[in-house]
């Protein structure tokens, strides 16, 4: 991991609890904390250079945004998502993103589509899973900003956000890392041509076999 997810927090700026709360937050989503791993308040207040109730308050807003679990006795979890759960919020998924391409294919920006054009070439170049895995996340989060809902793009922020603590464990098969970006190729092409039908089907597409390895990463 790098220096800089272990650095102090600034001495100056937003408050402690909120420098607390991002440095966290990128720090889980990073996998500097995997899933089921326990957060000690001592040595994070340390490495941070906070005392612990800064560190404490970050972990209940993390809780309620599902990040981690608070459990009695015990202390603070970064949260383990179940089959169950990742079928659940998958299903959320689909549901907002449908409409996001939708949308997207009818409302985007010149801009909006010129960095979808940049992205979908980005994607075709063999720069690794890991590399192409984030450009699959930027994808998602530039056709919920080319959509024109602020309330819908908050939503499926939030949902991508729960999903993302699976890591880029389905974007590390060989396999599936290349079929994403065949899918996210038909997306962008569709939302490009303003076809709303076709881009909401090829969205749900690539989810439903998103959900598929991600549900096999999980038993692998």
């Amino acid at each position: 991991m790098s220096t800089s997810e272990r650095a102090p927090i600034a001495r100056s700026g937003n408050s402690f609890s909120d420098q607390v709360e991002r440095a966290l937050r990128q720090q889980i989503l990073r996998g500097v904390h995997p899933p089921g791993g326990r957060l000690n308040e001592v040595e994070i207040a340390t490495e941070l250079g906070v005392s612990r109730g800064p560190v404490r308050e970050a972990m209940q807003r993390l809780a309620r945004d599902g990040l981690v679990e608070l459990q009695a006795h015990r202390g603070a979890f970064v949260r383990e998502l179940t089959q169950r759960e990742v079928r659940d919020l998958f299903e959320v998924r689909v549901a907002l993103e449908r409409t996001v391409a939708r949308l997207a294919a009818g409302r985007a920006s010149d801009e909006h589509r010129e960095q979808l054009a940049r992205i979908r070439d980005g994607l075709a170049d063999d720069d690794g899973a890991d590399a192409r895995f984030q450009g699959e996340r930027d994808v998602h989060a530039l056709l919920a900003a080319a959509a024109g809902n602020e309330t819908l793009a908050a939503h499926v922020a939030l949902v991508n956000q729960e999903l993302q603590l699976l890591r880029t464990r389905s974007g590390d098969i060989p396999a599936r890392a290349d079929n994403a970006v065949a899918e996210h190729d038909e997306l962008v092409d569709a939302v490009l041509d303003g076809d709303g039908d076709r881009a909401s089907a090829a969205m749900e597409t690539h989810l439903v076999r998103a959900l598929e390895h991600a549900l096999r990463s999980m038993t692998d």
